[in-house]
């Protein structure tokens, strides 16, 4: 009788350290605060150091990612040292700027790394960039590229198109993904807007989430490609700080993947 009471006692304080443990994960877990990624692909250092000026009032930030590292001046070196140092991220976007998936599918994943990848990163480091994340040039990507890159890079960006609804738009971060697919936000694109982006953003918002978005050569008034007028900028970090959302890096999301949070 005793030993039924002893088996009794040991399964019902089995079943009260389950359930307590699931309690705590229950608690535990927060939602992501809702924010934005804004990025900037090539070698627009110069723009860039102008429009972190423009933008400062909003305490935002962004991800740089930089092409073609070597072609850079010794004053644009000290332009991307002070944008760092101000806590924004300056991440890779290729040492020659290829099409990943056609120039690996050609040439193989070693050649692709020897002649686009590695060498950046060493530059980069040598320079003071550690370099943790990556975006694609053209958006040019597969899931063998993917999954050669993220062997080098913690977290990579592609790129994803269209005016879809907020709700079907793939331009969101994930935390069960390394991959981000960001919107481009240049005036030439098709799905230039800015209503539209700051519908993504009350999206956004509204449903705890972190809206990724690229740009290139930030200027007063476009008058070619891969321009974006500080006008966007503007209203997208007014947005932004009036809604108490968070301005993100791309390896703040990362960590944010790594944590579950």
């Amino acid at each position: 009788m005793k030993a039924k009471k002893i088996v009794v006692l040991i399964i019902s304080l089995f079943l009260f350290s389950c359930n307590k443990n699931k309690e705590s994960v229950t608690f535990s877990k927060k939602k992501i605060q809702a924010g934005v990624a804004i990025t900037f692909d090539d070698t627009y250092v110069d723009q860039w150091y102008n429009v972190d000026k423009l933008l400062g009032k909003y305490n935002w930030k962004a991800t740089f990612f930089i092409s073609q590292f070597n072609s850079l001046s010794y004053e644009q070196l000290n332009k991307l040292k002070r944008l760092k140092n101000k806590g924004n991220e300056i991440g890779g976007h290729g040492w020659i700027h290829l099409k990943a998936a056609t120039f690996e599918k050609n040439n193989g994943k070693m050649s692709y790394l020897d002649e686009e990848i590695l060498p950046m990163i060493e530059s980069m480091r040598q320079k003071s960039f550690p370099v943790h994340s990556f975006a694609y040039p053209y958006g040019s990507r597969d899931s063998l590229t993917d999954t050669i890159l993220l062997h080098e890079f913690n977290i990579i960006r592609g790129t994803t198109y269209g005016h879809e609804p907020p709700n079907l738009q793939k331009c969101y971060f994930d935390d069960n993904s390394r991959v981000l697919y960001g919107l481009g936000i240049d005036n030439n694109y098709p799905q230039f807007s800015i209503p539209y982006f700051l519908s993504l953003l009350k999206y956004a918002k509204e449903n705890n989430k972190v809206v990724i978005f690229y740009a290139h050569k930030p200027v007063l008034k476009a008058t070619a490609k891969y321009e974006t007028e500080y006008k966007t900028l503007i209203e997208i970090s007014k947005y932004v700080q009036a809604n108490n959302m968070k301005f993100y890096t791309v390896s703040e999301l990362y960590l944010k993947e790594m944590s579950k949070i």
